[in-house]
Order: C-alpha cells, then sequence, then structure tokens
C-alpha cells in the first residue's frame, strides 16, 4: 500500500516544475541559444557554479527544519541567519559580474529546492527524509555531471564558435573553451532533480516489505 506521506501526483509536478523550467531553458540555451540571448546562456554558466552553494546549504537547510525543540519563531530565525551566510557568497557573484543576476538566480533555486518543505502535507520526520534524501540525489547528479563534462564527447548543437565569441566569456577553462559542455550538465542534472520529486521514493528510501 502506498505510504500516506507521499504527495499525490499534481502536489509532486507542482513540486518538480521549477527544476523541469530550468533543465528545459538549458536545453533551449545549448540546442538554439538564440532564442534565448546570448547574455542569458552565459548567466546559465554562473547558475551552475550558484547552485553548487544551494545544493551545500541542503543539508543544513534540512536540520535547521527538522528542529523540534525550539519554537517557529527561533527556527524562522535560524533559517534566515543560514540563508544570509550562502548570499555572502551569492553577493560576491553579483558584484564581480557587476549584476543583480545571481541574486535572483540564487533565490530561484533556493526556492526550487525547498518547495515541498512548503506543499507537503507529511510530518517533519517524514519531510527530512526527502530534504536529506533529495540532497544526496543531487550530490550525486552533480558530480556526474561534472565528472562527464570532462569525459564525454557532448555534441555543440547550436553553440557554434560564432555563438562562442558573441557571448565574451571571460576567463579560461573547460567551460570557457566548450560551454556546450555547461548547458548539457544543466539540462542533465535539473532533469534529475525533477524526476527524483516525481518519484518519492528516491526521497524517502527504501520501504520495508509489507508496508
Amino acid at each position: 500500500m502506498q505510504d500516506q506521506d507521499y504527495e499525490g501526483p499534481l502536489v509532486r509536478a507542482f513540486n518538480a516544475l521549477p527544476d523541469l523550467i530550468t533543465a528545459a531553458t538549458f536545453l533551449c540555451a545549448w540546442i538554439a541559444p538564440g532564442l534565448i540571448g546570448y547574455a542569458r546562456v552565459r548567466d546559465l554558466m554562473l547558475l551552475m557554479l550558484i547552485e553548487f552553494i544551494v545544493m551545500h546549504s541542503g543539508a543544513f537547510t534540512a536540520v535547521v527544519f527538522g528542529m523540534q525543540d525550539v519554537s517557529r519563531i527561533k527556527r524562522a530565525l535560524s533559517l534566515a541567519g543560514l540563508t544570509a551566510f550562502y548570499l555572502m557568497f551569492v553577493l560576491g557573484f553579483s558584484l564581480a559580474f557587476g549584476s543583480t543576476w545571481p541574486i535572483w538566480a540564487f533565490l530561484w533555486l533556493f526556492v526550487s529546492r525547498f518547495l515541498q518543505l512548503f506543499t507537503s502535507r507529511a510530518q517533519m520526520e517524514a519531510k527530512m527524509q526527502r530534504m536529506l534524501g533529495g540532497w544526496i540525489v543531487s550530490g550525486m547528479a552533480y558530480l556526474a555531471g561534472a565528472f562527464a563534462t570532462v569525459f564525454l564527447p557532448f555534441p555543440k548543437f547550436g553553440i557554434t564558435p560564432q555563438v562562442i565569441a558573441d557571448m565574451h566569456l571571460p576567463g579560461s577553462g573547460l567551460w570557457v573553451e566548450k560551454p556546450w559542455t555547461v548547458l548539457a550538465f544543466g539540462t542533465f542534472y535539473f532533469g534529475v532533480l525533477a524526476w527524483a520529486k516525481l518519484k518519492p521514493i528516491m526521497l524517502v528510501g527504501m520501504k520495508s516489505p509489507g508496508t
């Protein structure tokens, strides 16, 4: 029998929607970068670095939400402090690039990751299992995607030499020399996150027989 802590399919789809949108945006930038603009394609490359910060905060945020022996006010203050700590790193990106875009990107990714905490009617213990499970899935997907960009020969699709020149990418490195690899990374990574939210068994772990 299905666990009563599982959300319905509509709620799971709603939780997965932000990640689906992000994955689709990466795919669009990979195949037809002109549709979203070369400047936005460049921003998507930075998004994967910001996501690493958000992913790193996932386990700590789950612990804050799971504190049962404190009031809601203290829990909210702890969450605000944790968010402010990670936001400092994002502000560094914002200052370096002279744009507020990294801040909005951070907030989008933050809401995408923790949306299910507010839509689920499950007990807090079940929510924490999902959050920690989701953190493990995202960590494995991030590592797999990062290694794949180094070793797998992804197709360029719409990222032609002229597009790369028009993007005016600063610095050097694999992602700068082969920007289509990070777009493939983002498509894969956020696709995995969406799939994991659509399949709650991935987030709560294996159930014992007979439950």
